[in-house]
């Protein structure tokens, strides 16, 4: 990590061959709510005017500069591109082949073992079907679905982009599987060597083996009980809605996003479809020109680098399979209601 003003961050971008990212970072936290930028920054023009600056994230990076393909597993993501050009490569949730692992472990995400970015091996992509590919430019926006998985990757010398997330109805769920989860492996991390435990999660989650059990615990119990309340309100609303006479009723997102797609004026189209032929030319594009050719590889930049915690991985992946932890959170929460 470097500290540097914007404008020194400008001057580089011609004279280094090494990417930086300036990314997920909340605006409240870094500008003074009395700055033009915080005060501009609405998601009004998409429906959604309760969304502002304090929901939104900055993504400012150079050219190559890149996020690993995963999913998101709370949400609906809408991405506007300000400054730049990024590719966006996107698969459908159930997308096979995409070889979903929690290793490196970060709360929310599902990474593919897969790299779009410089893989030492194309093979792996003979068969991938179903990517879109969309080259985001500056006033383009993107709505990403729940759960889909994406690649994303700055394409210009300088890249600016803001997004936020949309609460969506099956988060309550999804968060007490991600407190399970986050159990697992805090608890796994804790008799690791520390060098050996880093390798398992995100830099953003090097904390996870400090956090007292009893703190996963209570997050544990919070979320558990928000959502048993939340399945309690619905089971009275249908029940409302049986006895109003309507005999479907239905759920709802917690941020409805039907607005959007039925408006002619946004505009909206589905990002191209393209082959696997195709996508592997991309990735060999890519390879020509980011490969590294002129330093050694850190432990952690390596495919496979965590291939000697093999089992460790593979016991976490286990446990952390969808319809694993699916049926570990039900008999949980059938004791307990």
């Amino acid at each position: 990590m470097k500290s540097v003003t914007f404008k020194q961050f400008l001057n580089t971008l011609d004279i280094t061959e090494e990417w930086m990212y300036f990314d997920y970072k909340y605006l409240h936290q870094w500008f003074d709510g009395d700055t033009e930028l915080f005060k501009e920054v609405s998601w009004k023009q998409f429906g959604f005017a309760d969304k502002g600056p304090t929901d939104t994230t900055v993504w400012v990076g150079s050219s190559g500069a890149h996020t690993p393909a995963h999913q998101d597993t709370y949400g609906v993501n809408i991405v506007a591109q300000v400054h730049g050009k990024k590719r966006w490569i996107l698969f459908p949730p159930d997308t096979a082949g995409m070889k979903p692992t929690r290793v490196p472990y970060e709360e929310s995400s599902v990474y593919s073992e897969l790299n779009f970015y410089c893989p030492n091996n194309l093979n792996v992509f003979n068969g991938l079907s179903g990517a879109h590919v969309v080259e985001l430019s500056a006033g383009d926006a993107l709505l990403v679905p729940r759960g889909w998985w994406h690649y994303v990757q700055n394409m210009d010398p300088l890249n600016i982009t803001l997004n936020v997330w949309l609460p969506h109805e099956k988060d309550a769920s999804a968060r007490v599987s991600e407190a399970l989860i986050k159990i697992l492996v805090a608890q796994i991390c804790k008799d690791l060597p520390h060098e050996t435990a880093k390798l398992l999660v995100n830099p953003n989650e090097d904390d996870i083996a400090d956090t007292p059990l009893a703190v996963l615990f209570l997050q544990l119990e919070t979320v558990s009980n928000l959502y048993m309340d939340s399945k309690r309100k619905t089971r009275r609303m249908k029940r409302q809605k049986t006895c109003e006479g309507d005999p479907t009723p239905s759920d709802s997102e917690d941020c409805d996003v039907s607005a959007i797609l039925e408006n002619s004026a946004n505009k909206l189209e589905v990002p191209q479809s393209i082959s696997t032929v195709d996508l592997i030319n991309l990735i060999n594009d890519n390879i020509k020109k980011y490969a590294n050719t002129n330093k050694s590889f850190d432990e952690d930049e390596v495919d496979g680098a965590t291939a000697n915690l093999c089992l460790t991985k593979a016991v976490i992946d286990a446990f952390s399979q969808s319809n694993v932890i699916e049926l570990v959170k039900q008999n949980m929460l059938s004791r307990l209601s």
